[in-house]
């Protein structure tokens, strides 16, 4: 089955994978990103605490909370 790679900020990937937290496999990462397959089963696990983030559901740093942020965008933008 094809996937899509989705490039994700690692600051709020590798907050959820100290937790851990089911989390997406690492197919690739650059210095700031990770990319993940858009097909991985753990995605949604990591949707629903980018969401507990986002909402302001915990109190979390800033970096924490943009990074959150921006990783539901990258989901969304892939069709999730």
């Amino acid at each position: 089955m094809p996937y899509t790679l989705i490039r994700i900020p690692k600051r709020f990937l590798d907050d959820h994978l100290e937790r851990d937290l089911p989390t997406p496999e690492i197919v690739r990462e650059t210095s700031f990103h990770y990319f993940i397959a858009s097909g991985d089963p753990a995605i949604g696990e990591l949707i629903e605490d980018a969401r507990h983030y986002a909402d302001g559901l915990d109190e979390a740093p800033r970096g924490i909370l943009l990074s959150a942020r921006a990783t539901l965008r990258a989901i969304r933008h892939a069709g999730y």
